[in-house]
């Protein structure tokens, strides 16, 4: 299964897509990247192809970080697999650069369509791992986080479910 091959820049949030200047090649390499980093199955391309709001969510995520450490190793996805789960694990600040970019877009999109807020924090408890969590707590990032209780995560994890359903 191939979940990104139907896809196009349509299927987004065209603001996010203007703003970070996604084009169909970006989608191509995400994919690609993403299967070098996970396998064939690559279980983020799931996310991706829901498309919407929370597919554009997981998209940004892939596209701020694969940009960084292309910026940073120009042929990186000409790796194999495990080098570039190495090179990945080494440049852990890309990937916080990006989980700021997907939170914080998911946080907004939260507030925008559905009217509700949530705070970042119970997001990640939602959908990320404590790694993730644990991470963007110990970088230089502006937000305060605070350990969410089970009532905003449980919160977080019906709002999340309602904005995958939003078709743009």
């Amino acid at each position: 299964m191939n979940p990104t091959t139907s896809l196009t820049l349509a299927d987004f949030d065209p603001q996010a897509i203007a703003e970070y200047g996604i084009t169909a090649d970006d989608l191509r390499q995400v994919e690609h990247y993403l299967r070098l980093l996970q396998g064939p199955d690559a279980p983020v391309l799931a996310d991706i192809a829901i498309g919407g709001y929370y597919g554009t969510a997981a998209l940004l995520h892939e596209i701020v970080e694969l940009r960084i450490l292309l910026e940073r190793e120009p042929d990186l996805l000409e790796w194999d697999r495990d080098s570039v789960r190495t090179y990945w694990s080494l440049n852990e600040d890309a990937h916080v650069t990006a989980l700021i970019d997907e939170y914080t877009y998911l946080q907004h999109q939260i507030e925008q369509v559905l009217g509700e807020e949530i705070e970042i924090s119970a997001l990640l408890w939602a959908t990320s791992t404590m790694r993730d969590f644990d991470l963007l707590a110990e970088s230089n990032w502006p937000g305060h986080l605070l350990v969410p209780d089970a009532e905003a995560v449980d919160l977080a994890r019906r709002l999340l479910a309602r904005l995958r359903e939003v078709k743009l």
